[in-house]
């Protein structure tokens, strides 16, 4: 019985070592935040080496939020995400932007309440600048989830 609270024990121990240096070696930032509603504009800002994601926005509705800001290094690239970790979110946005710095915009995907992606319509995706934005007049304040996908920017032999 003890040998095989021992072996057990190794094996938790080895599995551990191997998750972590695997997120190590990929590399992953993950930090939670507040979203503050009172109409204000508000920056947030990750770095992951020569990476980094940027959001501004600016809410109204009740009181701060809990939310996720996530950045992993990929194979070919990186992903950016902020998000509502529960998928709803009471507040109302007027205004969003996610913006990467040190990769391109490969794809992107914006989500409103309840799970369900926004209308095409309703965001913008500028490639020249690599940011997704809300579309004015058309965006409809309802936003639990921002994700791009970038990819490293290729070398020049």
């Amino acid at each position: 019985m003890i040998i095989m609270i021992f072996e057990f024990h190794q094996l938790c121990i080895l599995l551990c070592t191997l998750y972590f240096t695997a997120h190590a070696t990929r590399g992953m930032i993950e930090d939670e935040f507040d979203v503050k509603p009172g109409g204000e504009v508000h920056v947030t800002e990750k770095k992951l080496g020569t990476f980094g994601c940027i959001f501004t926005y600016a809410a109204q509705g009740g009181t701060n939020e809990k939310w996720l800001f996530q950045i992993s290094k990929e194979q070919e690239g990186y992903v950016c995400s902020v998000e509502r970790p529960d998928g709803r979110s009471y507040l109302f946005f007027q205004q969003f932007k996610l913006a990467v710095v040190g990769a391109s915009i490969a794809e992107v995907e914006v989500m409103g309440d309840s799970g369900a992606q926004l209308r095409s319509e309703e965001y913008v995706v500028d490639e020249t600048k690599n940011q997704v934005y809300h579309a004015a007049d058309m965006f409809r304040s309802q936003l639990t989830r921002v994700t791009i996908l970038a990819h490293n920017p290729k070398s020049e032999l």
